[in-house]
């Protein structure tokens, strides 16, 4: 814009408000200073207001097309005035459901132009002495001129030394212009000269030049004092980067209108997702009031399965906001993956309910050594699996992994109602669920896509409506196979057979004793309520506290909350590490996001566990280290 001498602006008629961009302020103004029409206009010279006014009114009126005047401002308030022309597009959308009607375009400096164009057009009975001089400054300046007779002889040019960008030789000295232009053997048909012979005013068109050049030419009558015409002068002008410029401002302008739908798509989404498992979180927690002990069981019930769908439906809208931003650091690991597939498999049949259906696992490994990121592998498995119990009534769920072509395949297939033919398109884009009533905010396969990709992998699916699909995700890695097994090891089991009030919970040899540092009453009595028929405890209402229990009592295990009064978790921590190295030392904070692990592990910590608690984790936890 500087090398221009320009600046782009925008005007909204409804508001009266204009706000200007790159380039406006060097001209010695701010541009938070005129923000309206009436404010430029007492820039604009007195002559030239009613045009600048009118030719604007109707533009607006019109709704649509190009804007186009020429005027003179004084930007500096110093009394001299310079030629501006200001170009731009009037378009009408839709906002909020009402018309929006907008201007947008760039006012460019053509005072070296125009005074151009008056020096010939006053001066032309001594064009001869004054060519040079001429010359000089017409060569000196982003536009090229011709002077062509009314016999379409071209006089006198210098495009071919202005406008260097453009590789064709157009209005030759000495040549008819339509000749040397276009190849032709009579005039244009409606030409930019015809129409200023006739209308005896300044005409323009714009057209392609070739696949890299946009030009503007200019037409302006020489009128003799007889009212002839001697010739037109022509200015040529490229106007390439102006072209794109308007160009990016309308595709900008199309993305800000998307991002706004999208905008208010997820907000609509969101809402309605967070507030249908939160009717039931609240809804039933008053009603416990009230409630008999066999109602009680069935409420808590329902109050939990809700707070796993909220908490499901906030993790994922974290993880998604992430990984789109690229701002996931992968965390990879070697590990044994026959053990955690059979792991993974172990929490996905906890989670099928339904009698009707059989899950089976393929894991055709004794040892598989792979260096990934475990728990993404698990997130991936897990969206995969849990869709598939989600959309099949009946059948079978298969899910496995394979290594080959230099990495694992992971697989999920299921007999459920498959995906029809017009949804396939969409069905690893963000908040596309297959069916609408279905509980869940459709994040679950777009996170898996963001995760393999992220990996360097890929996703993909088949699918036969009303037949079932194969959800499948392949993450290259380095992968050893010790042994295989002869035959494919499978287990099945159906929610009949595992059913849904069985707990996974040993109760430890002998009374171990667990100090809890909480200082938020109804999380100690929370955790104390699921650990006192197993555990002897001991409460520590600030991280001190739990130093000095730590250094003057048994205790077996530490649980450790990581913002306290007094002294926090973190600092607790490294304290008792001083004297206590052996100490199984387990958080359990709010603090859900990586950088807090890691300083948690730094500072001693062997578990990181987040609240809310999960119950099954926490015994989990207490097992591995009890």
């Amino acid at each position: 814009m500087e090398a221009m001498d320009a600046f782009t602006w925008f005007f909204e008629p409804a508001k009266n408000r204009v706000s200007f961009g790159e380039g406006f302020d060097k001209n010695g103004k701010k541009a938070s200073e005129i923000n309206s029409v009436e404010k430029y206009l007492t820039l604009v010279h007195p002559d030239d207001r009613q045009k600048f006014a009118e030719t604007l009114q109707k533009a607006v009126e019109l709704g649509s097309g190009v804007w186009d005047v020429e005027y003179r401002i004084d930007f500096k308030g110093d009394g001299m005035y310079q030629w501006w022309e200001t170009r731009g597009l009037v378009e009408t959308t839709t906002l909020n459901d009402a018309p929006y009607k907008y201007l947008f375009g760039m006012t460019q400096n053509i005072d070296s132009y125009k005074q151009t164009e008056l020096t010939l057009l006053k001066n032309k009975e001594i064009q001869d002495a004054l060519v040079r001089q001429n010359e000089l400054v017409l060569n000196n300046t982003n536009s090229g001129l011709a002077y062509i007779t009314k016999e379409y002889m071209v006089q006198w040019e210098n495009i071919s030394l202005c406008s260097k960008s453009l590789s064709f030789e157009a209005y030759k000295k000495g040549e008819l212009c339509y000749k040397s232009t276009y190849n032709r053997t009579s005039p244009c048909e409606n030409c930019v000269m015809q129409r200023a012979f006739v209308s005896l005013q300044t005409e323009q068109m714009k057209f392609s030049l070739d696949s890299a050049h946009t030009v503007e030419v200019f037409a302006t009558p020489v009128v003799l004092e007889d009212g002839s015409v001697d010739g037109v002068v022509i200015r040529v002008d490229d106007v390439t980067e102006r072209e794109k410029m308007i160009k990016e401002l309308q595709e900008a302008k199309h993305q800000a209108e998307q991002s706004d739908k999208l905008k208010s798509a997820f907000l609509a989404n969101m809402s309605h997702e967070i507030r249908t498992p939160l009717n039931a979180i609240v809804g039933f927690s008053e009603l416990m009031a009230y409630a008999g002990e066999e109602e009680k069981a069935d409420y808590i019930q329902i109050i939990n399965s809700n707070n796993e769908l909220l908490l499901k439906l906030i993790n994922d809208i974290l993880d998604l906001s992430k990984l789109e931003a690229g701002s996931v650091e992968l965390k990879y690991e070697p590990f044994d993956l026959s053990e955690h597939f059979e792991n993974m498999f172990t929490s996905m049949k906890q989670r099928l309910k339904n009698p009707d259906i059989v899950l089976t696992e393929i894991n055709p490994y004794h040892c598989c050594r792979v260096t990934l990121d475990r728990n993404r592998v698990t997130q991936i498995i897990t969206n995969y699996v849990t869709n598939a119990i989600k959309y099949t009534s009946k059948g079978s769920i298969k899910m496995g992994y394979a290594c080959k072509d230099g990495g694992v395949y992971f697989y999920v297939k299921d007999t459920g109602i498959g995906i029809a033919d017009d949804k396939k398109g969409k069905v690893f884009q963000r908040f596309e669920k297959l069916d609408e009533f279905a509980q869940g905010a459709g994040l679950g396969l777009s996170i898996c896509k963001a995760i393999a990709e992220a990996m360097g992998g890929k996703v993909g699916f088949e699918s036969v409506h009303n037949e079932g699909s194969l959800f499948w995700a392949f993450l290259p890695c380095e992968v050893d196979t010790l042994s295989m097994v002869e035959e494919k090891k499978e287990e099945n089991i159906s929610g009949e057979e595992f059913g849904a009030n069985d707990e996974v919970m040993e109760k430890s040899a002998g009374r171990k004793t667990i100090l809890i540092a909480e200082d938020i009453q109804s999380n100690y009595q929370l955790v104390s309520t699921i650990l006192k028929d197993h555990y002897d405890l001991l409460h520590a209402e600030n991280g001190q506290k739990a130093v000095e229990i730590a250094r003057s009592q048994h205790v077996d295990l530490l649980l450790m909350d990581m913002k306290m009064p007094v002294l926090d978790g973190l600092k607790a921590t490294a304290e008792i590490r001083k004297f206590n190295a052996s100490l199984p030392i387990v958080a359990l904070t709010a603090h859900a996001f990586d950088s807090d692990r890691i300083a948690a592990i730094k500072a001693g910590c062997n578990e990181y566990l987040v609240k809310p608690i999960e119950k099954m984790k926490l015994m989990v936890a207490l097992k591995k280290y009890l």
